[in-house]
């Protein structure tokens, strides 16, 4: 039976063209808990994305008003990034938005 370890998956500035949030690599993670802080003077448009290994889906695309924080929770076991698929995404401006994902993955 796997072991699970509580950690920070994630931690982050978005860049302004899509790249890679969370990546497990060989392991299985949960994400427990995503925090988007918007540290611009202007509002960002935040798009995070689920890629399976094949297909990319959208699941957030948020405007965040400067100085907001966005505390997003998934309950149960999480949204599950297996070895396969990762996490993506991207903001407005490069280096405003930082993103932290907290959660367990496979030790």
């Amino acid at each position: 039976m796997a072991t699970f370890t509580r950690k920070k998956l994630a931690h982050i500035q978005l860049a302004n063209s899509k790249g890679d949030v969370y990546d497990p690599g060989t392991s299985i993670g949960l994400v427990h808990t995503i925090i988007l802080f918007n540290s611009n003077t202007t509002a960002e448009t935040v798009v995070l994305n689920y890629h399976d290994g094949t297909n990319e889906y959208a699941i957030l695309t948020k405007s965040l008003a400067k100085n907001e924080t966005l505390f997003i929770t998934i309950p149960g076991e999480g949204l599950v990034v297996d070895a396969s698929s990762k996490l993506t995404g991207s903001t407005t401006t490069a280096s405003k938005v930082t993103c932290t994902i907290t959660g367990t993955e496979e030790a």
